[in-house]
């Protein structure tokens, strides 16, 4: 496919547009942008939306051309367009995913060095002044036209309160101040950087200000959306329509089935009293088979255990050569996350597994994330990632752009139990670690649902109360799933603050696996799961509405919704 074909010329021309803003867009097409950072304030903003709309009658006035680019074009532009209409897009404040962490995000890993590369970083550090001014310009203009969205223009207290403290924390610690500068840096260089960094957070301080002290006389009483805006924004985080009754019963069904399933497995490990799965994790936390001690040490496993499972993988899947790009690395800066990386469109930088944990406290236990090296390394996002990015057949919007929650989420999550099917949880410890990541992925089906639609709790074994609380969903978490306090605090901000988003897991990976069952249904024993897997992920990200349509039924002339 090329510019001959005509979807792909009209994705060549809103990719095009988006060049002059989004940095990313242009190093997708090998262009320089004329922006340092992502343009995030409120004229690109509506431009954007209009763009969108341009896209979709032209995508309607053209009759022919690539039916798969074209399905995952409409479904995505129609969906970032309702998230528009909701109002989530103009308000966004929500923990670790506003335009102000984009623009933190420009800067980790980048170092000042002696040459036009450090040249550009110090650039791009003197724009993030004016790029922080611009999305309180945004914020603004969203609370200001509130009456033209289907929700509210200004995000809630709750977050508005979150970020706060985040964007607080950035200017107590002089973060863009600690930008490394690396030996031979003369004096000139030196003093704009520390100039820049102070304008920085000048600017920071002032969002700071606009969300404590502005925005909260405007924001919703409530954190919930509401059954509308929460219908209309899962459907676009999923790329799918779903019901959401059957979806809040399957959430409460699968946390039944879960959780005995880890009661099972604890009482095998020798979990005793009257929480067995708490007693066996302490247990495995305490056992020197599971622990490690020293970042080298924590790394040197993360690096061995993403190593054989990429090994592992090769039966069910076609890895390319560039799988093996990938670095494992360890975070001193958080604790008990591991998350995925991609690497730069262009290959200048590889992916990347990290692990977090507690400055000063370099210890940790692997059990519990084993199951989390295989969902954002291999066989989940890593893989994904790469088998995107290096198939010539996709465009560049749909190998480095169209990025889908319910897509990119569902597959780790599937990928997790894939790994579990192709051996590589080793023991019931790691199987224990399994079962708890999925129960912490059913509570947030039944806690998001819950929250943003006001639905009353069914009797169940797990919580006498009958309706939601944000303090009920920390509670779940901490009880079933075993996660921290504080991480389960910050996870139930981040559902009211995203909404449909944390179904993006559990619901997405039911989505991969219906697809798949309906291709194994469909060819009987003509199925193979490498042939699956390659021709699903050959499909290039999109909907899971219009993917399940296309793996589905191949003949199929897919919608938007699916």
């Amino acid at each position: 496919m090329h510019r001959a074909d005509p979807i792909h010329a009209l994705a060549d021309d809103y990719v095009a547009e988006l060049a002059e803003h989004e940095p990313d867009a242009a190093q997708a097409i090998g262009r320089v942008s004329a922006s340092l950072l992502p343009d995030v304030g409120p004229a690109w903003l509506q431009r954007k939306y209009a763009l969108q709309g341009e896209t979709l009658a032209a995508l309607d006035a053209t009759p022919e051309g690539d039916p798969v680019l074209r399905a995952a074009l409409r479904e995505r532009l129609e969906h970032e367009r309702v998230l528009f209409d909701t109002g989530f897009t103009p308000r966004l404040v929500a923990g670790l995913a506003t335009p102000v962490h984009l623009i933190r995000q420009a800067f980790e890993g980048a170092v000042v060095t002696p040459d036009a590369a450090g040249q550009t970083v110090v650039a791009r550090l003197e724009a993030a002044p004016a790029a922080v001014r611009d999305y309180i310009a945004a914020l603004r203009w969203a609370r200001d036209e509130s009456h033209r969205f289907a929700g509210s223009g200004v995000a809630p207290v709750r977050q508005l309160d979150t970020l706060a403290a985040q964007v607080d924390g950035w200017v107590s610690s002089d973060w863009f101040a600690s930008l490394p500068l690396a030996g031979g840096i003369d004096d000139a260089t030196r003093a704009r950087v520390r100039t820049a960094a102070a304008e920085t957070s000048a600017a920071l301080r002032e969002l700071v200000d606009l969300l404590r002290n502005e925005l909260p006389a405007y924001a919703p009483a409530r954190d919930g959306v509401g059954e509308e805006v929460y219908a209309a924004m899962t459907a676009a985080m999923l790329g799918a329509q779903i019901d959401l009754d059957d979806t809040y019963a399957y959430g409460w069904s699968e946390l039944r089935r879960l959780t005995a399933e880890a009661r099972a497995l604890a009482e095998r490990l020798g979990g005793v009293g009257s929480d067995p799965v708490r007693d066996a994790a302490a247990r495995l936390d305490r056992d020197p088979a599971y622990r490690l001690e020293g970042v080298e040490a924590i790394r040197g496993w993360l690096a061995e255990r993403v190593a054989q499972t990429i090994a592992a993988s090769a039966e069910a899947f076609d890895l390319p050569a560039s799988v093996h790009h990938v670095e494992c690395l360890v975070s001193e800066a958080a604790s008990g996350v591991v998350y995925y990386s991609p690497g730069a469109p262009d290959g200048s930088s590889p992916g990347r597994v990290v692990w977090t944990i507690p400055t000063g406290v370099p210890v940790a236990a692997t059990w519990q994330e084993v199951t989390s090296v295989h969902h954002e390394g291999v066989p989940g996002h890593h893989l994904q990632f790469v088998l995107t990015a290096a198939d010539p057949d996709l465009h560049p919007w749909q190998r480095h752009l169209c990025h889908i929650h319910g897509y990119a989420e569902g597959w780790a999550h599937y990928a997790e139990q894939v790994a579990d099917d192709l051996g590589l949880i080793r023991d019931d410890a790691e199987r224990l670690g399994l079962i708890l990541g999925q129960i912490w992925r059913s509570v947030r089906i039944v806690a998001d649902i819950g929250l943003h639609t006001g639905r009353g709790i069914p009797l169940n074994p797990f919580t006498s109360e009958t309706e939601w609380s944000p303090e009920l969903a920390v509670r779940l978490l901490v009880d079933l799933a075993l996660v921290a306090p504080e991480l389960a605090g910050f996870e139930v901000d981040r559902y009211l603050g995203w909404p449909g988003q944390a179904l993006a897991f559990k619901v997405g990976a039911r989505l991969w696996w219906q697809a798949r069952s309906a291709r194994e249904e469909a060819e009987g024993s003509r199925f193979s799961l490498r042939d699956f897997h390659r021709d699903a992920l050959a499909l290039g990200p999109m909907g899971l509405g219009p993917l399940r349509a296309l793996l589905t039924n191949p003949d199929a002339a897919p919608s938007a919704s699916g």
